[in-house]
């Protein structure tokens, strides 16, 4: 698989269309855009992105192209994985040729693991909710431009992995909104996730809306931004990035202690695992501190609720 790297040059600013043995395909095909920014010495913010199912216009490569002056004003490298003769981006083999595409992006060049987000239009949208979620702990976050969904039908199985996560939801009232729209805000909010939205009136469903590639750039800088955390749907604002730990990574067992705004008072602690799962949960008390000593040295997620109904996010390593 690797050996297609040969095939093309890691020049900045480059078009790359490629194609690997995968599974049953003899040629599964994908499209990479190196942005004119790109820095084989430092990690690089990555854009996995997903492609409608029309095959009359839509592949790998026409959603590459459709999204090159996006990447390019926002240094992204990104990566389209092409659907195959179907055009679904989600059928198993394409699921599964997305996960090797990107751990082989991350061998071709120089990936910022930490700075991975995903985006997708219509049937894409709606595999960036499957794929995501599935695979949420790898991403930074998430942008959905006009999902082809039936409610939430397609997404119950892991929409609780939403749980913290950064969605930004772009979305036309003349497409459906009642189906592909309202119900997946309110689904996310009901699961804790941190969401911003665009209902663009008048808008059916199509990428090629007004100022299309200025409101992908918003979007980005949204879920981009670990202080920008505002529900708009449900007027709830979160104090993300003003709450933080004393000492990170903690010890087995130890107490950890949060530094909250001056003006906050805590009234909830919880504790997820990167699944989403919750473990803990604690009441606020006057020294803000918590104790861990029925979980095992890994990765968490503290979710903080004031008395005011804001809420903030923090990261705790336990060694």
């Amino acid at each position: 698989m690797f050996l297609c790297l040969a095939c093309f040059s890691i020049n900045a600013q480059e078009s790359v269309d490629g194609s690997f043995s995968f599974q049953t395909d003899p040629a599964k095909k994908y499209s990479i855009y190196i942005p004119s920014s790109y820095d084989a010495n430092t990690p690089n913010t990555l854009m996995l992105g997903f492609h409608p199912l029309n095959t009359n216009r839509w592949d790998g490569q026409a959603w590459r192209d459709t999204l090159i002056a996006f990447a390019e004003t926002n240094d992204l490298l990104l990566v389209c994985p092409d659907g195959g003769p179907d055009g679904a981006v989600d059928d198993p083999i394409d699921v599964a040729f997305t996960t090797t595409l990107l751990d082989s992006m991350a061998v071709w060049y120089n990936v910022d693991q930490d700075e991975k987000y995903i985006i997708g239009f219509s049937w894409g949208g709606r595999t960036t909710y499957t794929y995501g979620l599935t695979n949420h702990e790898n991403f930074e976050g998430f942008i959905v431009i006009g999902a082809a969904v039936d409610g939430t039908q397609q997404i119950n199985g892991v929409l609780e992995n939403a749980a913290l996560e950064k969605f930004y939801l772009i979305h036309g009232s003349n497409d459906s909104p009642t189906v592909r729209f309202d119900p997946l805000v309110a689904a996310l909010t009901d699961q804790d996730a941190c969401l911003e939205t665009n209902f663009m009136e008048g808008v059916g469903h199509t990428i090629d809306f007004p100022n299309r590639n200025n409101i992908l750039t918003e979007a980005f800088n949204w879920v981009a931004d670990d202080s920008n955390c505002v529900t708009s749907a449900a007027s709830t604002v979160s104090r993300n990035g003003e709450v933080k730990l004393i000492q990170n990574p903690i010890s087995a067992g130890a107490t950890f202690r949060l530094v909250i705004p001056a003006d906050e008072e805590i009234d909830q602690v919880i504790v997820y695992d990167y699944a989403g799962k919750q473990l803990k949960q604690f009441s606020g008390n006057n020294s803000n501190e918590f104790g861990t000593s029925d979980l095992i040295p890994g990765q968490y997620l503290i979710k903080v609720l004031f008395i005011d109904k804001t809420f903030g996010h923090s990261k705790l390593s336990i060694q």
